[in-house]
């Protein structure tokens, strides 16, 4: 391999284990490869291996369906997995002319699109799918060099690990994703906190509890995030439990923890003062709220009460700060919890 491939190759790895997006990943490999192994065409094949379903990406339709047919006739599929041609390989390889030249794939797909040499090389493998990229050089060029397939074989693994890891990457976001849109719908504030006490995720309910309790919330940690109060470190002890706060107007704060890995997950659940009751909601106030439970928008509570949108938010207001909530679906919670009471 020369200087100038190697360079161009490091330079690839480096910008692959920055990306976190598979489609990010595919981007990076089209344009290196290009640069790489010279061809006419790249091209994404996902094979469904449950059912043996082949699939191309970016192909002209009549391509990808003689394709599919007769995927099984191209060796160079599953060969760059086998020890001796690791990485990457050229269909001349694994197929001679002679037999390529009398298979239906060479009669009904290949040479009807001018496809004269094919290398294929690994984008990622699991129980699911195996997915591999080819690329294709047209009509009476020249095969791939044994310097070409050497030098995507070497780079084949990283490919394979940056797309494993950008999966990944998706699937936690994904994950995270679900996790908040859970937290900002209960009536419970939630803190996901690092055992260093750096707050990874609030929701909108344990930033105003926190803020009642335990002042507003200065400190700030070394990245710009927010910071546990200090009231609640020591819930960060390797077998954290609960801990009761008193609070203004005589109510008490009740704060569990929980382990979730290395962090700790609190939920902040407020109790209004022993022997005292939690403001009332008017009678509006109740119908308003019912509605909201019904799922309907501002505007159609509005249309079914005779007031305006606008009123309608000013009583949403005022039965959040009742109930001290910050959103609609809190709100709803809150009043079925306690109502269960």
């Amino acid at each position: 391999m020369t200087g100038q491939a190697l360079g161009l190759v490091s330079e690839f790895l480096l910008d692959l284990y920055r990306l976190q997006e598979p489609s990010e990943v595919l981007s990076t490999v089209d344009r290196y490869a290009r640069r790489l192994a010279p061809c006419d065409l790249l091209v994404p094949a996902l094979t469904d291996r449950p059912s043996g379903r082949v699939t191309l990406a970016g192909v002209p339709p009549a391509f990808a369906d003689g394709y599919a047919r007769h995927a099984a006739e191209d060796r160079a599929r599953t060969a760059h997995l086998r020890p001796r041609h690791a990485g990457a390989v050229r269909l001349s390889e694994v197929v001679p002319a002679p037999v390529l030249h009398r298979s239906a794939i060479w009669s009904e797909v290949l040479r009807p699109h001018r496809i004269r040499h094919v290398m294929t090389t690994c984008l990622g493998e699991n129980p699911r799918v195996t997915g591999v990229l080819k690329m294709i050089r047209l009509d009476a060029g020249r095969d791939f060099s044994d310097a070409e397939r050497d030098t995507l074989a070497l780079a084949a693994p990283h490919v394979r690990l940056a797309y494993a890891n950008a999966e990944a990457m998706r699937h936690l976001a994904a994950a995270a994703g679900r996790f908040e849109a859970v937290c900002d719908r209960i009536a419970e504030g939630a803190l996901l906190v690092t055992p260093a006490g750096r707050v990874l995720y609030r929701n909108a309910r344990a930033q105003a509890l926190c803020a009642r309790y335990f002042g507003p919330a200065a400190r700030r940690g070394p990245a710009g995030g927010a910071v546990l109060p200090d009231a609640l470190r020591p819930l960060l002890a390797p077998r954290p439990t609960a801990a009761t706060f008193a609070g203004p107007g005589g109510g008490a704060l009740r704060v569990r923890a929980a382990r979730l890995g290395a962090d700790v997950l609190l939920v902040l659940d407020e109790r209004a003062a022993a022997g005292g009751a939690p403001p009332a909601l008017s009678p509006r106030e109740g119908e308003v709220l019912h509605w909201v439970g019904e799922g309907k928008t501002n505007q159609e509570i509005g249309l079914i009460l005779g007031i305006s949108a606008r009123t309608v938010q000013t009583h949403l207001e005022h039965v959040f700060g009742k109930l001290g909530v910050v959103s609609r679906a809190q709100a709803v919670a809150e009043a079925l919890r306690r109502r269960a009471e």
